[in-house]
């Protein structure tokens, strides 16, 4: 999931942490669904890791649901999270876990104004950024119920549970980094961290 961090607005009352947010409208291709986002919304808040999740997310405003067919659900630019529309309430309430972990908590892949960070230490940030969000879907997956006849299945699952409970994150990151160019259920994180990384700092240096 390549992930752009946008600007959100704030969220004033402890009730709209079930109210389906609208603040983008859906792309070409997506729908909004509200009744099936609270669903999703509701699903996640049975977990207190996935309700704190999702508490922080939509504390910050700006956030979309959107429903239609993509291989990976992932997050806009624009704040609309896109969602699988073949996944079921519990597989979509652990992915959207995961995705608003990163609305919650930023993920930059870009080089900041004067800094010297090379993309590599960007990228291997990035990529923490995106193995504890991913031990957090697993989680919640196992925790909702999820089985063996899922629409998405992380090769690394088995050994993520097989794993000491310390090492587990760990694990997602190695294998995040030994697929540079995404596996099943996974982005080219890397490569396309990387890559915008690269482009940003040459788009800089050509100012």
């Amino acid at each position: 999931m390549l992930f752009v961090l946008f600007v959100l607005a704030p969220c004033l009352t402890l009730g709209c942490r079930s109210e389906t947010p609208r603040a983008s409208t859906c792309p070409a291709g997506f729908r909004a669904d509200d009744a099936r986002a609270e669903a999703i919304l509701a699903k996640l808040g049975e977990v207190p890791a996935g309700a704190r999740a999702r508490d922080q997310a939509l504390a910050k405003g700006g956030v979309s649901f959107c429903f239609g067919r993509i291989g990976v659900s992932s997050v806009t630019t624009s704040g609309a999270v896109l969602i699988d529309e073949a996944l079921g309430t519990e597989e979509s309430a652990a992915r959207v876990g995961h995705l608003l972990t990163h609305v919650a908590e930023g993920l930059r892949v870009e080089p900041r104004s004067g800094e010297d960070e090379s993309c590599e230490v960007i990228t291997e940030r990035a990529l923490a950024a995106e193995s504890a969000a991913l031990s957090l879907e697993i989680n919640l997956r196992r925790v909702l119920g999820i089985g063996a006849a899922s629409r998405v299945r992380y090769e690394f699952e088995g050994a993520y549970w097989a794993a000491p409970e310390e090492a587990r994150e760990g694990l997602v990151l190695d294998y995040l980094r030994t697929h540079p160019d995404g596996a099943p259920g996974i982005d080219a994180l890397a490569s396309g961290y990387a890559r915008r990384c690269r482009e940003a700092r040459d788009a800089a240096s050509a100012r």
